[in-house]
């Protein structure tokens, strides 16, 4: 049976060998954050990896429109379809978009 101490041990020891997923396999320059994307603009996104963003529709290859993106604020409204949502700008900056 292992304590505590060495049972942590060795769960950090795991994580070398499994790298994190690359967040995106667009070329240099094609897309940009979420968090970016200009007020009124609209975009497809090319990469997401937040499985509660999946869950509300946000999945590669769906349109998007910013609707409030104020810098000074710490989330932004997006809409996807007829929806509307609120994100956090940490969120935002993992999803990536290329602007149509």
């Amino acid at each position: 049976m292992l304590s505590n101490r060495n049972r942590a041990r060795l769960r950090r020891f795991g994580r070398r060998f499994f790298p994190s997923a690359r967040n995106c396999r667009c070329g240099k320059g094609d897309c940009i954050s979420l968090a970016l994307l200009s007020t009124g603009k609209e975009a497809i996104i090319t990469c997401n990896e937040d499985l509660r963003t999946i869950e509300r529709g946000l999945t590669s290859g769906t349109r998007v429109t910013a609707f409030r993106n104020d810098l000074g604020e710490p989330n932004l409204v997006v809409a996807v379809g007829d929806a509307r949502y609120v994100l956090d700008r940490r969120i935002a900056r993992r999803i990536m978009v290329r602007v149509s």
